[in-house]
């Protein structure tokens, strides 16, 4: 057994929230995760925490879809006379500037996303001050729900093999829809049968289609910020998976 190994082994119970943060994203080696996926299953307050990590990282994929709120329209006025001005220096043989209204929408564009990553900061800030108190506690109850596995009848997500990219802002959205694998832990045993470690958090489940050909579309984090792994499984869970792609990097 190797160091970190056996630095896992004496862990916990209780377990840190770095430590189940880790393992939530993927980030441990395969043989950390295999040995201390079991052990969080059985604890649960463990349990809990790795609940709501998975319910934050549903919630950060929503607010990272939301719409950006209108920009008040004195600051727009501010940048629009800024962005004239700018032009004007830089190209003083040309006036007036061609069109404000493309600099407004590719304005407007950067702004929704830093808003975007400021709400979805805030969020993983709250969601740890929620999950922090279950460690120093033996009982109570859990600090979030499990995620609804999501029931509602959506139209099948029909993609391409060379735009994995297309699938991620559906996915990301946290609904799970597990098609003919029927339940979470069926799909667990899928992503084991085509190689992926055990106990796997998908932020998404849709059935679809790859290139026409039928398809489980599953959106799995990698560890690190903006970066997504694409996975499309058979419906009858073949050995192999249909797609596998790192989407963001």
């Amino acid at each position: 057994m190797t160091d970190e190994n056996r630095a896992i082994g004496a862990a916990g119970p209780p377990w840190s929230v770095d430590l189940l943060a880790d393992l939530h994203a993927g980030v441990l080696t395969e043989a950390q995760a295999a040995e201390l996926w079991p052990r969080v299953q059985a604890d649960p307050e463990a349990r809990a925490i790795i609940d709501a990590l998975e319910a934050t990282s549903a919630d950060l994929a929503n607010l990272g879809a939301a719409p950006a709120p209108p920009m008040p329209a004195d600051v727009a006025a501010r940048i629009d006379t800024a962005l004239a001005e700018e032009a004007r220096q830089a190209f003083p043989q040309v006036a007036p500037v061609v069109s404000l209204e493309d600099a407004r929408r590719k304005r407007n564009k950067r702004i929704g996303w830093a808003t975007g990553v400021v709400a979805v900061a805030a969020a993983a800030i709250a969601a740890v001050a929620i999950a922090l108190p279950k460690t120093e506690t033996t009982s109570g109850t859990p600090v979030a729900a499990p995620p609804s596995s999501g029931t509602a009848a959506e139209p099948p997500l029909a993609l391409r093999s060379d735009q994995p990219q297309a699938a991620v802002g559906q996915l990301a959205a946290g609904k799970k829809d597990y098609g003919s694998l029927g339940t979470p832990q069926a799909l667990d045993s899928c992503l084991q049968a085509a190689g992926y470690p055990a106990g796997q958090s998908p932020v998404g489940v849709r059935p679809g289609t790859i290139d026409g050909q039928p398809a489980i579309l599953v959106l799995l984090t990698t560890g690190k910020i903006a970066e997504f792994r694409l996975v499309a499984l058979s419906p009858s869970c073949g050995p192999k998976p249909l797609l596998d792609k790192v989407v963001g990097r």
